[in-house]
């Protein structure tokens, strides 16, 4: 004796797709989270920024206070503007 209700699959396929995409969505939402309230990105780009922030502002790789006494313009110069040296 063969009961239909039971043999039936037409559904199950869509129902485990649907269930699978429930647990990927929560996946990503609670990754998401993890990442922003880790500051992730904040740390990784943040913790480079003083070394290139020197870098922007007086091209030496040093945070900036130490990066602006390195800067080319703050060095004694022996040249003069005058081509005869006077």
């Amino acid at each position: 004796m063969k009961r239909a209700g039971l043999d039936n699959n037409k559904g199950q396929f869509v129902i485990e797709m649907v269930l699978l995409m429930i647990v990927s969505i929560g996946f990503f939402v609670w990754g998401t989270k993890q990442l922003r309230d880790g500051k992730f990105f904040a740390k990784l780009i943040g913790g480079s920024w003083p070394a290139i922030a020197g870098m922007i502002e007086s091209g030496v790789w040093e945070e900036p206070e130490k990066a602006r006494a390195l800067h080319p313009n703050q060095r004694d110069r022996s040249l003069t503007v005058d081509p005869n040296g006077e």
